[in-house]
């Protein structure tokens, strides 16, 4: 399942361990950065990390950021929509996500290229091809 939640935090994580989701699993779409949902990573949920953490307001998600685990982390786009910087406001491409992964790195303290080996593992994992 791909999940995007937005302003429906406690509905959505009820909903999911409602009904099990753990079976399917899947990512939480464009992390929205409420650390409540962070236990969703015991219930198989990835946490997709796109060009928002990037932007000079995204405070919480850089905050967060470091409590998601590692084997849980993995890039993404919203494209056409939430272009990182320094591109913010054209249209997102899946090329940008090398400025993603820099910012994870920068501030997770890894190189670009263990931030990017690492979560191109997990969506191998994720979406099983691995």
């Amino acid at each position: 399942m791909i999940i995007h939640i937005r302003d429906a935090s406690n509905d959505s994580k009820a909903i999911l361990l409602e009904h099990n989701a753990k079976e399917v699993g899947g990512v939480l779409h464009c992390f929205n950065a409420d650390e409540q949902l962070l236990s969703l990573a015991k219930e198989n949920f990835y946490f997709g990390i796109g060009g928002v953490v990037t932007f000079k307001n995204a405070k919480k998600l850089v905050n967060v950021l470091p409590k998601i685990p590692l084997d849980k982390l993995v890039l993404e786009t919203d494209a056409p929509y939430l272009t990182p910087e320094p591109f913010r406001g054209k249209r997102n491409e899946p090329l940008y996500t090398k400025y993603v992964a820099s910012k994870i790195g920068e501030i997770l303290d890894m190189s670009v290229e263990d931030v990017e080996e690492l979560t191109t593992l997990n969506a191998k994992r994720l979406f099983g091809n691995l």
